[in-house]
């Protein structure tokens, strides 16, 4: 007699219209006013506290300072499993929440890298280890069994439709971009979690924004020294990210803008504004005039540069007259075309090799052969023979 395997049949899903319906990743400077927010959001999408819950984790209290606010305070692991569980089967009964934030992301993952840790220490008696990176026989083996034992935790949170938040901090990190010849990088303000912990962060959560405070420097020049003074500031709250800020989430196009200007001592109206209206944005049948943010940079030339930049993208798609063509002469390819094509892949990663272990005058000469500094199989095959040859 076999067993019948049941499975959850596909459905047309149609996109969520409101704030209690998604869930967020909320970061940003210290004492940005991340948590205030949180608890503000509440009261203004449901006119009650007891809606949402602040659970404040390990060494994290922030809730002293603030008014009717639902908050919690948990320490261990298994206070958090205790938590889900009435959460889960209270709802309804004891208590009627639908969102619920962690505060603080760091102190969060320090309670289930305990876990982690007590279970390594089980199920190995003979290694005993106390740090997180030494747990399951170490390389990075612990920090991937926590992030998975989280996302797991948030997902049931999530399928019994009790929508997780986080607050987590900020930290500047150097990004390398792998298609580029610039071994030193740049800096970019993003979570202060580490790699495994983000990309959990990063499937868990819908949208992912990031709170800092952008400050405009004078120098002043005295004698033989340069002083920079503090000349304005201004606190951003980003919704998507840019080339120093680290934020975005799953919400339709441009239909949320770049940043707002936190200049309010309540911007829970504006943010949910923002959210619902994006959300509403990609429904096809719903018709939604999003107001252009009155949050913009200061900077006029900076706006100039972004204005022009998408007047040049319209009149390139304005020469692109019938796409039909286009992807008509790419299927009719000839094999020697696409040979070459290869060819040109497997130069560009072969100069790419060279170039690492080229001497600094090798590399000064290759740079300067590059309009932006990347090597691409859709730049021009005699200045990439050149450098082949050069770095040979």
């Amino acid at each position: 007699m076999s067993t019948e395997i049941s499975f959850q049949k596909p459905v047309i899903q149609r996109s969520k219209l409101y704030i209690d319906e998604i869930t967020g990743f909320i970061m940003g400077v210290r004492k940005f006013g991340k948590t205030t927010l949180w608890a503000d959001i509440i009261k203004e999408k449901f006119k009650d506290p007891s809606k949402g819950l602040l659970v404040s984790c390990g060494l994290e209290h922030g809730t002293n300072m603030i008014d009717n606010i639902n908050t919690t305070h948990i320490n261990t692991y298994k206070q958090m499993v205790a938590l889900k569980k009435w959460l889960i089967s209270e709802k309804g009964n004891e208590h009627d929440i639908s969102m619920v934030c962690f505060d603080s992301a760091e102190e969060f993952f320090s309670i289930f890298e305990t876990e982690i840790i007590r279970r390594s220490n089980a199920e190995n008696p003979t290694k005993q280890v106390k740090s997180i990176k030494a747990a399951y026989s170490g390389f990075t083996n612990g920090e991937k069994e926590c992030a998975k034992l989280v996302k797991q935790f948030l997902n049931d949170l999530y399928s019994n439709k009790i929508m997780p938040w986080m607050i987590g901090h900020t930290k500047l990190k150097s990004i390398k971009d792998k298609a580029s010849l610039d071994e030193e990088g740049f800096q970019k303000l993003g979570s202060a979690l580490i790699s495994d912990y983000e990309s959990a962060v990063a499937d868990c959560f819908d949208i992912v924004v990031t709170g800092l405070v952008d400050r405009e420097v004078q120098e002043v020049k005295k004698d033989d020294t340069v002083k920079r003074y503090i000349k304005e500031s201004e606190r951003r709250m980003y919704f998507r990210g840019n080339e120093i800020v680290d934020a975005g989430g799953r919400l339709k196009d441009l239909s949320v803008p770049e940043f707002i200007v936190f200049d309010k001592p309540n911007m829970a109206k504006d943010f949910v504004s923002i959210i619902e209206d994006a959300l509403k944005a990609g429904r096809n049948d719903i018709d939604v005039n999003i107001e252009k943010s009155k949050s913009t940079t200061k900077k006029e030339e900076t706006k100039t540069i972004k204005e022009e930049s998408v007047i040049e993208e319209v009149k390139i798609d304005e020469r692109i007259e019938d796409i039909g063509d286009v992807m008509e002469e790419f299927n009719e390819l000839e094999d020697d075309e696409l040979e070459e094509k290869l060819s040109i892949e497997e130069m560009v990663e072969e100069c790419r090799k060279m170039f690492k272990s080229a001497t600094p005058d090798i590399k000064k000469i290759v740079k300067s052969k590059l309009a932006n500094g990347k090597l691409s199989v859709d730049m021009d095959i005699d200045i990439l023979n050149e450098i082949y040859n050069i770095l040979k």
